[in-house]
């Protein structure tokens, strides 16, 4: 072979390796910047500052209505076994309600009691989503903060079952809240149980609501009672 036809040769091999080496970090770079959700649940609501780690986000519920696969479930003894066929709970199974806690210098809390008002077992797990609201319908600034400092827990509800989760604000006004000081003093809570889009409502009667209506919300826990 001609010395000229020979080195013709290299550089041709040499620049379709470049192309091809230049093809695929293409290739990789568009599949890192795909965009990707991440938790999906509850819009109008974020986490309060801290550790995400060892919390578990809201699972979606399937087409049918049943709980997610692989997600377990913890009933009143705290088995951690999943129920076979135990559907997610849904808005219509769920009749829900407020217990008012002991309050203390500005602080105010509450039990978020969930129900399981239907003839079947169902399951949950998460953070409900609220709406404050006026005596006439009207929306009261509301702005949910998950604490994550408590993990999220699948539950399973029997009929008649509870589960609850501890709200907790200020009733001290801020520089956001009404300059005359006076606070919303809200007539119902809008209840969005997790996973689902349809509301239930029940009424407030827990007084004031200041902060510019930052309610810190922990995850469902068994139980009616209000949570430590």
């Amino acid at each position: 072979m001609a010395p000229h036809h020979a080195r013709s040769l290299l550089a041709a091999l040499a620049l379709g390796a470049a192309v091809t080496v230049s093809g695929c970090t293409a290739g990789s770079d568009s599949s890192s910047n795909s965009p990707a959700t991440v938790d999906g649940s509850g819009s109008g609501s974020h986490s309060k500052s801290g550790s995400d780690s060892g919390s578990a986000a809201s699972p979606r519920p399937s087409d049918d209505g049943s709980a997610p696969k692989g997600t377990g479930a913890q009933g009143s003894k705290d088995d951690g076994r999943a129920p076979s066929g135990v559907r997610w709970c849904t808005t219509k199974s769920l009749s829900v309600s407020l217990r008012p806690g002991q309050p203390a210098a500005g602080n105010r809390y509450a039990a978020l009691v969930l129900t399981n008002s239907s003839s079947s077992a169902c399951r949950t797990q998460g953070w409900p989503g609220l709406q404050l609201t006026s005596e006439s319908g009207g929306k009261i600034p509301t702005d949910v903060v998950r604490e994550r400092d408590v993990p999220s827990r699948p539950l399973t509800l029997s009929p008649g079952g509870h589960a609850s989760a501890r709200l907790h604000w200020t009733v001290v006004p801020g520089k956001d809240d009404p300059s005359d000081g006076r606070c919303p003093d809200p007539h119902t809570v809008r209840v969005i149980p997790p996973d689902q889009r349809a509301s239930t409502s029940a009424a407030w009667k827990a007084g004031e609501v200041c902060g510019a209506g930052e309610i810190d919300v922990r995850p469902l826990l068994p139980g009616a009672d209000l949570p430590e």
